[in-house]
C-alpha cells in the first residue's frame, strides 16, 4: 500500500508540473474576452462584482495581484498574476482528479483490503496520469485555465470535493474516514464564494456514503441517497446562501425601524440565531450517537462558517469601490444581489411555455435604506400564469429576444406544424434535439474529438453564419438536422470508444 501512495503522489505532482508549464506558456498575459476584466478588476482591489458575487476568488486574487506588484512594476503583469492563478487552480485540479482515479481504480481491481502488485501499481499509475492529463488539455478545462475568471478555481473546488469524498470512500478506518467526508463538504461549502458548481456533487457524495456505510446495496436505497444529496443542495442555497440573509433582512428591519438602533445593527442577532442553532443541531446530533447525522450536522454549521466570505462583499460595497455592482451594502440590498434578480427568473420545476400570456402581476414592496431607516423605494413584479399555460420542468419557457417566433420554427420542422398550444411533447423535444443533442453532446465532444469547424452559428440550421444556403429555408434546415444530428453524434461517440481501444 506504502508503495501505491508514494507513486499517486509522485504521478499526482507529475500532472500538476506538466499541466503548469503548458498553462504558464499559453495563460492570457492581459485581459481576455466576456467577465474576465471585470474579475481582474474586482480581484485587484477587492471590488464588488456581478451577481451573486465572488468572495473567495477576489480574496485569493488580491493576493496574486499584490504578488504582481510586489515583483513588477508592470501594471499588466496584475492581470497575468490573475491568470495565473487560474492556471495554478486547474493545475491542481488535474492532480486531484488523478489522484481520485487511482483510489477508484485500486478500489476496482483490488478492493480495499488486499495489497497491489506492481504490476497493479504500474497500471494504476499509468491510469491516473492519463486521467490528469486528459483533464488538463480537455478543452473547456484548458479555455477556463488561462484567463481570469472563476470557472477554474470552481472547478478546482470541485476536483477537491470529490477527492476527499473518495478518500472517505477509499479508507477502511472510519474514524480517519470521517475527517475527510466533513473536509469535503466543508470545501464544497467554500466553493459558494466562488461559484455554485461544486453544490452539485452532493447527490455523488451521498451515494459514497451509502456504498460504504451499508453493504446490501439497492436502487431504493440508491435513489434515496441521491435525494439526500439533492436536500443538501436545497439546504445550501435556501437555509445558507438566502436563508441567513433573509434572516438579516428581518433582524435588520426590527432592530432599526422598530428600535430605532443604526444600521447594520441587526447584523448582531442575526449571527446569534445562527450560533445558537448551530448549537442546538450539534447538541442534538451528539445525543443521538448517530455518526451520520453527527457528520451532517458539523458540516452544516462548516457549511455555514464558509458562507461568511460573503462578508467581503458588503464591507467592500460600503467601501463604495469604482467596480460596485448593485451596492448590495446592506440587508435589502444584498438579498436581491445574491438572487441574481437582475438576470430575471426561469422557473426550474414548474412554469409556462413560450406562447403563455400573464394573467396577473404580483407586486411586492421593496425596503431600501433612506437615512437612518429602511423605507419603501421600490416594488418587485412578477407575471402570474394560469395553471393551463403551465408545465412540469418547462425547457420552452425563455420569451426574450424573439424566442417565441424561433420556438414556431422549431416546432414546425420537428413536427410539421406550430398551430395550438405547445405541450410536454414539444418541450421534451426541445430538451433532446437542441439542448442535449445539439448544445450538450457537441461541447462535450469538443474536448475529446474535435471541433468541426470554427464557426459556432446562432441555431442548429445556421450552418453559414445567418445565410441561408441554396435558398433553403430555416424550416428545411431544422428538418435536416433532425435527420442529420444525430447520427453524426454517434459518429464522433464511436470514434471516440475506436481510440480509446487503441489505446
Amino acid at each position: 500500500m506504502q508503495s501505491l501512495k508514494r507513486l499517486s503522489n509522485i504521478i499526482g505532482l507529475i500532472v500538476f508540473f506538466v499541466s503548469f508549464t503548458v498553462y504558464f506558456n499559453s495563460v492570457e498575459r492581459t485581459g481576455s474576452l466576456w467577465d474576465c476584466g471585470e474579475f481582474i478588476l474586482g480581484a485587484y482591489k477587492l471590488q464588488v462584482v456581478h451577481p451573486p458575487g465572488a468572495g473567495l476568488f477576489v480574496i485569493v486574487g488580491r493576493m496574486f495581484a499584490w504578488l504582481a506588484e510586489v515583483f513588477s512594476d508592470d501594471p499588466s503583469d496584475i492581470a497575468f498574476a490573475i491568470n495565473l492563478m487560474s492556471a495554478l487552480c486547474t493545475s491542481v485540479t488535474s492532480m486531484m482528479i488523478a489522484w481520485t482515479t487511482i483510489m477508484f481504480g485500486k478500489l476496482a481491481l483490488t478492493g480495499r483490503e488486499k495489497e497491489t502488485t506492481v504490476g497493479d501499481n504500474l497500471a494504476l499509475g499509468f491510469a491516473g496520469l492519463v486521467a490528469g492529463l486528459a483533464t488538463a488539455f480537455s478543452t473547456s478545462i484548458w479555455f477556463s485555465a488561462v484567463e481570469g475568471e472563476v470557472y477554474a478555481m470552481s472547478t478546482m473546488f470541485t476536483a477537491l470535493t470529490l477527492w476527499s469524498a473518495t478518500k472517505y470512500y477509499f479508507l477502511q478506518d472510519d474514524t480517519q474516514a470521517n475527517r475527510w467526508l466533513v473536509l469535503s463538504l466543508f470545501v464544497n461549502g467554500m466553493s459558494v464564494g466562488v461559484h455554485l458548481l461544486s453544490i452539485l456533487s452532493l447527490p455523488a457524495i451521498a451515494l459514497l456514503v451509502y456504498y460504504k456505510k451499508y453493504k446490501d446495496h439497492t436502487l431504493k436505497g440508491a435513489l434515496f441517497a441521491m435525494a439526500l444529496g439533492i436536500a443538501g443542495i436545497v439546504f445550501i442555497q435556501k437555509f445558507v446562501i438566502v436563508g441567513i440573509p433573509t434572516l438579516w433582512k428581518n433582524m435588520e428591519l426590527l432592530f432599526v425601524n422598530s428600535f430605532g438602533l443604526p444600521i447594520h445593527s441587526g447584523i448582531i442577532p442575526t449571527i446569534l440565531i445562527v450560533m445558537g442553532v448551530a448549537y442546538i443541531v450539534l447538541k442534538y446530533a451528539h445525543a443521538k450517537n448517530n455518526q451520520i447525522i453527527q457528520i451532517a450536522a458539523i458540516s452544516a454549521v462548516f457549511i455555514s462558517i464558509a458562507f461568511s466570505t460573503i462578508g467581503v462583499v458588503v464591507i467592500r460595497a460600503n467601501a463604495d469601490t469604482p467596480v460596485n455592482m448593485n451596492v448590495p451594502g446592506d440587508a435589502m440590498r444584498l438579498l436581491p444581489y445574491l438572487n441574481r434578480e437582475q438576470y430575471g427568473e426561469r422557473a426550474l420545476i414548474s412554469g409556462p411555455h413560450y406562447d403563455a400570456q400573464p394573467s396577473d402581476v404580483k407586486r411586492t414592496d421593496r425596503y431600501g435604506r433612506v437615512g437612518n431607516r429602511y423605507e419603501i423605494v421600490d416594488e418587485k413584479f412578477e407575471y402570474v400564469y394560469d395553471s393551463k399555460d403551465k408545465m412540469l420542468f418547462p425547457r420552452i419557457g425563455h420569451t426574450d429576444q424573439g424566442r417565441p417566433e424561433l420556438h414556431k420554427m422549431w416546432r414546425e420542422a420537428l413536427n410539421g406544424d406550430s398551430k395550438g398550444r405547445p405541450g410536454m411533447g414539444y418541450n421534451l423535444q426541445f430538451l433532446m434535439h437542441y439542448q442535449i443533442n445539439w448544445m450538450y453532446f457537441r461541447y462535450f465532444m469538443w474536448n475529446f474529438v474535435g471541433k468541426q469547424n470554427g464557426e459556432q452559428g446562432y441555431f442548429p440550421w445556421d450552418i453559414k453564419g445567418g445565410h441561408w444556403q441554396s435558398g433553403i429555408t430555416p424550416v428545411d434546415e431544422a428538418k435536416l438536422y433532425k435527420m442529420n444530428a444525430l447520427p453524426d453524434t454517434m459518429k464522433m461517440m464511436s470514434q471516440t470508444i475506436s481510440i480509446i481501444f487503441c489505446l
